[in-house]
């Protein structure tokens, strides 16, 4: 059992354990290593924190469990792994060990001032330890160099090196001017001392919270071109960290925004934000908070794709595609690929971004890429389905098959599906017609003669108002064919439309064409589901029996609901456009039940949406 000697001190607020222990050694007339070896230990024992030599200094000295343990709270402990216990945080050992101490000289002349022996009076006070402490805020004096010593033994000797400098420290020669503590040096005094924090960096750890303000403030105060001081980056960083995500989320939009209103997707735009945590802090899970809002944000503004990793992270999902990135995916080229999503609605007309930087939602975009190498040109569509030149013309003047895009660089516009499809429909209405059979047609020929549009003959087709063959030695629309005398009925009627007018109704067949629903049998089934108005009668030509739409169904349709085609023409805006802007809001065509009911919205979901893209 090792007895109080006889003469001790009391520690000082936020005291050092060698500081204590110089002061020790002074108060009993001997210096710190003739000090440990007088209670049996040595210094360099004391300096290692080996557990039995500070018990015995601990007896030895009077100091009570509690004010040892806040002692060492103060001067750090080592806890492995090049890490550090201080004031129950963690540190990186080289944020609390330096080969260069610092400390307030206003503070160290006051406590040798009064009396002999200031040697006893003078101590090392903990906070000074901590490299993002920058200034004493009792004195608002910065901390200044007091002594610089690469082994550890002399360094934390303070008392020898008290000893030196002494003079110099009476004499003021280590003192400078007064600054003013910011908000940051009292944030983190108030943490380090009382343990308090009333910011968003509460959350944080306090060694990767400090870090971070003086990183994100020294690339803040590089983009304003402005000389970076440590102390300024720090207390600029603090004014933004402490609000939390979001304010930190807008200060790296500022650092990766480019002149062209793009975003930099290069991490030099981070500086050394990027290294730190990509790099130098990438094992140390105190930082994870900080990584995990620069991932989220690079997320939104670099084209990464599945398999990349951003700061150690796999990429499980692409969100934003780059003209570069999507090109490669696509196979077309960059500025034809701008054309084709600039027409959708991904870019604006005006956008004068770099093509690095010219990015845009991948998922909302991805039908329309996955699409674009599959789309053929003109000479191919008509190939495959064994049509003219002026046919194919006609139904797309008609509408009864429309390109992808209408983009004048690129002539592989056409789906080539949607020409099958038409094709395979038409046959499977038709009834074989042998070559040589007179009083038949083809569609293109039945309108060049009789001026009735192309729309209208197949939308009679559709309704079973007009009977319609197959050639059997002419493959693909050219030998879809069409009886000369039904042509000549048809056209017969008033305004030559393709039914009899009958009181203000319409043909089922005919509200779908103007109202943009050309896959078959969708209005009927919408009809037949009771989400549409509608009447059967037997047409007066044909005896056969015919859904019609009379106003009132109209208007129940329309108040209802609208379609692609219908906010196209009320707002003049591309379809791709529009299309994208209800995918963004998550506003999906309607469909109950999972039905396809083709390009149908509900008004009271796709109207405001309209609205907004339409100012």
């Amino acid at each position: 059992m090792h007895q109080k000697l006889p003469l001790t001190v009391e520690p000082a607020e936020r005291e050092t354990l060698p500081s204590f222990f110089s002061r020790m050694a002074a108060l009993n007339g001997t210096d710190a290593v003739g000090f440990a070896l007088d209670i049996g230990i040595s210094l360099k024992r004391i300096l290692a924190f080996e557990d039995t030599a500070v018990a015995t200094f601990a007896a030895r000295s009077g100091l009570t469990p509690n004010r040892l343990a806040t002692m060492l709270s103060w001067t750090g402990e080592p806890i492995g792994n090049v890490r550090m216990r201080f004031r129950d945080e963690v540190f990186v050992s080289r944020a609390l060990r330096n080969p260069v101490m610092r400390g307030c000289p206003i503070c160290l002349r006051e406590a040798a001032a009064g009396g002999l022996s200031p040697l006893r009076r003078m101590a090392m006070s903990g906070d000074w330890l901590c490299r993002g402490v920058d200034v004493c805020l009792r004195h608002s004096h910065p901390l200044v160099p007091l002594w610089s010593h690469s082994r550890p033994f002399d360094r934390d000797n303070i008392g020898a090196r008290f000893a030196e400098i002494l003079p110099d420290l009476q004499a003021g020669r280590y003192e400078r001017d007064r600054i003013q503590p910011s908000d940051y040096d009292r944030w983190l005094d108030r943490r380090l001392g009382q343990g308090q924090d009333e910011t968003w960096l509460a959350s944080q750890p306090l060694f990767a919270a400090v870090t971070f303000c003086t990183l994100l403030g020294g690339e803040l105060l590089r983009t304003d071109a402005r000389a970076v001081q440590e102390r300024r980056a720090r207390g600029a960083g603090f004014d933004v960290a402490r609000k939390g995500p979001a304010a930190i989320r807008e200060a790296f939009a500022r650092l990766t925004r480019a002149g062209d209103g793009g975003h930099s997707v290069t991490r030099s735009a981070l500086g050394q934000i990027y290294e730190a945590l990509a790099v130098l802090y990438r094992d140390n899970e105190s930082f994870d908070g900080f990584r995990d809002i620069l991932r989220d944000h690079l997320l939104g503004i670099w084209p990464v794709g599945p398999g990349e990793a951003i700061l150690g992270q796999p990429v499980s999902e692409r969100r934003l595609h780059s003209l570069l990135t999507a090109s490669k995916a696509t196979g077309m080229g960059p500025e034809v690929l701008s054309d084709f999503l600039t027409e959708a609605g991904a870019f604006p007309a005006d956008d004068s971004r770099a093509l690095s930087r010219k990015t845009f939602d991948a998922q909302a975009f991805a039908p329309l890429l996955e699409e674009i190498p599959k789309l053929i040109g003109p000479a191919a569509m008509r190939k495959a389905m064994g049509a003219t030149r002026p046919e194919l013309n006609a139904l797309e003047a008609e509408g009864i098959l429309s390109p992808v895009t209408r983009v004048p660089t690129t002539k592989a516009r056409w789906r080539l599906s949607d020409g099958l499809a038409l094709i395979e429909e038409l046959e499977r209405l038709a009834t074989p017609v042998p070559s040589e059979a007179p009083g038949w047609e083809t569609i293109q020929l039945a309108y060049k003669r009789s001026g009735l549009p192309v729309g209208r003959i197949i939308g009679a087709i559709r309704e079973n108002a007009l009977a319609v063959g197959k050639r059997s030695d002419v493959p693909g629309y050219h030998g879809i064919v069409v009886e000369s005398r039904a042509v000549n009925q048809l056209t017969a009627g008033p305004g030559m439309t393709s039914h009899i007018p009958l009181d203000g109704e319409m043909n089922v067949s005919d509200f779908a064409r103007v109202v943009g629903l050309r896959k078959k049998g969708v209005l009927q089934a919408l009809i037949a589901g009771g989400y549409i108005p509608a009447a059967e009668i037997v047409n007066p030509v044909t005896k056969r029996p015919q859904l019609r739409l009379t106003a009132p169904d109209i208007a129940a349709f329309h108040e209802a609901f609208t379609t692609l085609k219908l906010m196209v023409k009320a707002s003049g805006l591309r379809r791709k456009r529009i299309l994208a802007a209800l995918a963004a809001r998550n506003v999906d065509a309607f469909g109950p039940e999972g039905v396809d009911y083709g390009p149908i919205y509900l008004r009271s979901e796709a109207d405001p949406i309209l609205e907004d893209i339409s100012r």
